[in-house]
């Protein structure tokens, strides 16, 4: 094993510029993408339903949300009460 170029350094093999360029999204167009992918169904864009179940004595309800049109349950979501 030859030892003697241990002080020199590492030579540059490949170098790579990137230069991306972010799009500017005002914060009122995050808000309201936010709340439409909230209100509709991942899939197939259908509003869906939204069903709540609230357990007073445990203090937590129970969001269930479906989509009407692919008859899946999208998500369900559970919360404390204060």
């Amino acid at each position: 094993m030859d030892n003697s170029n241990q002080d020199s350094k590492p030579k540059v093999i490949a170098q790579i510029d990137v230069n991306v360029h972010w799009p500017k999204i005002e914060s009122r167009d995050w808000l309201e993408e936010s709340v439409n992918d909230h209100l509709n169904c991942v899939l197939c864009g259908t509003e869906m339903t939204f069903k709540h179940h609230t357990n007073f004595a445990d203090h937590s309800v129970v969001e269930d949300a479906n989509c009407g049109f692919c008859k899946i349950r999208n998500r369900q979501t559970a919360h404390t009460l204060q």
